[in-house]
């Protein structure tokens, strides 16, 4: 397994891979496994590169090379090895630090393996001394941006942030396909399986699982009883107020999960045209609303900062799920933090672009929906000024389509911006827009 999750990790931290996909492709390939050896590599993996920053500065306060100059193999074994030391309690230090040495050797670092075998002895024998007060080592978020979330909501709510980003792990929420099956019948259904599950918090439609290592395997996903999206993801069909014998647009749809709620709320009358710049990630929403045995949906490859003039003013709602920094998803892609604030410049332009393009589809008195998984002013609520100013939109309250739980001021000017620690989901930004 500790073969396995290397690969994650290196690919991830070294190579600037995606941990998620590596896993499946793992999973797809290695049909052997058993659901405890996929929790352990998924925990191990995802784990390691979710605590990075906090590994990098233990090692570095015992190591007489600095993490950032050691060979890439005996830093992606030690950060490994120093999660299971201080994170997996079921795994022995001694077990921990023997596998470590037994790794490297594998990846070709015999000569490393005495260096690696004496630093983690030292750290478990000083386990005692270790202290962490950084709030940016405490989290393990990289200090600008643990910078830039106190910045804008204060010191506490950024730590109460952080700490969600690293408790979130391991929950997937599923919106359960009630055309299908009952929200309480699949409840059950999973429950007799063994799978530990709860409501939703805001959405009846949703189950919150826990421990699931392979979503496949779950009962139903071959049927199409339900679907992985977060509940936060929901919000954008609800505000949306999306309903039968309605056009609706979705210009950036992967992976799917809007366009399948969209497919819920028009109960098989009216239309969706579901888009995406890839191709792999149009055949994915394809699947996704074939498995689910939805119909009246055209997926279609298409970039969405291009015009398409052949539907201008057709549009009842567009649904602009934009690309963003993620910031939101930390708790779910933690790779996310260490690229995030960099993308920032050149995304804006980006998601004003496709807003442009967008809005020309929308009929007057249309609904445009913009949303991000996101906490990104400059992402949020500056676009949502600049779609005010320069696309002839105007704010609408989104308190008629959200539960009490979540309405509040900012709500009632048409934008909600969920926060992880403070709301529990993903962090996610919905505005709800009329075009004039």
């Amino acid at each position: 397994m500790r073969n396995l999750a290397y690969d994650i990790v290196y690919g991830t931290m070294e190579q600037g891979g995606h941990s998620d996909a590596l896993f499946h492709d793992i999973l797809s390939r290695e049909k052997t496994l058993s659901s405890r050896q996929k929790n352990f590599l998924k925990r191990l993996a995802c784990g390691t590169i979710e605590r990075c920053i906090e590994m990098d500065f233990i090692l570095d306060q015992f190591a007489s090379v600095p993490v950032k100059k050691m060979d890439p193999a005996v830093r992606t074994v030690l950060r490994m090895a120093l999660y299971e030391i201080r994170y997996m309690e079921q795994v022995p230090d001694a077990a921990a630090c023997n596998e470590a040495v037994e790794l490297i050797r594998k990846k070709g670092g015999a000569r490393y393996s005495g260096f690696v075998n004496g630093l983690l002895r030292n750290i478990i024998r000083k386990q005692a001394e270790i202290r962490i007060e950084e709030d940016c080592v405490r989290y393990s978020l990289p200090r600008p941006l643990m910078e830039e979330l106190s910045g804008r909501y204060g010191k506490k709510t950024a730590g109460r942030i952080g700490e969600a980003f690293l408790s979130r792990s391991g929950e997937i929420t599923l919106h359960v396909n009630t055309a299908r099956i009952s929200v309480e019948e699949y409840r059950d259904r999973l429950t007799e399986a063994g799978v530990s599950v709860r409501p939703g918090e805001y959405i009846d439609e949703a189950l919150i699982a826990r421990g699931v290592s392979d979503v496949a395997s779950l009962y139903g996903y071959k049927e199409g009883l339900f679907f992985v999206q977060d509940e936060s993801s929901m919000l954008p069909v609800c505000c949306g107020d999306i309903r039968p014998g309605q056009l609706v647009i979705d210009v950036c749809g992967a992976p799917g999960g809007k366009a399948l709620h969209a497919l819920m709320r028009l109960g098989g009358r009216g239309r969706i045209i579901v888009r995406d710049i890839y191709e792999h990630k149009v055949a994915r929403i394809r699947d996704n609303i074939e498995r689910l045995q939805f119909e009246n949906a055209e997926c279609r490859v298409w970039d969405a900062q291009r015009e398409d003039k052949s539907l201008e003013a057709k549009a009842d709602v567009v649904l602009a799920d934009v690309p963003c920094s993620g910031i939101g998803i930390i708790g779910r892609k933690p790779e996310i933090k260490y690229r995030a604030l960099s993308q920032i410049d050149e995304l804006v332009p980006i998601q004003r672009q496709i807003c442009r393009a967008s809005v020309r589809m929308l009929k007057p008195g249309g609904v445009f929906i913009y949303s991000t998984c996101t906490i990104s002013e400059r992402e949020n609520e500056q676009n949502v000024d600049w779609l005010e100013k320069n696309l002839g939109l105007r704010r609408d309250s989104l308190n008629p389509f959200l539960p009490e739980a979540l309405r509040n001021r900012l709500t009632e000017q048409g934008m909600l911006q969920m926060l992880p620690g403070i709301q529990k989901s993903d962090g996610f930004f919905v505005a709800r827009l009329i075009k004039e």
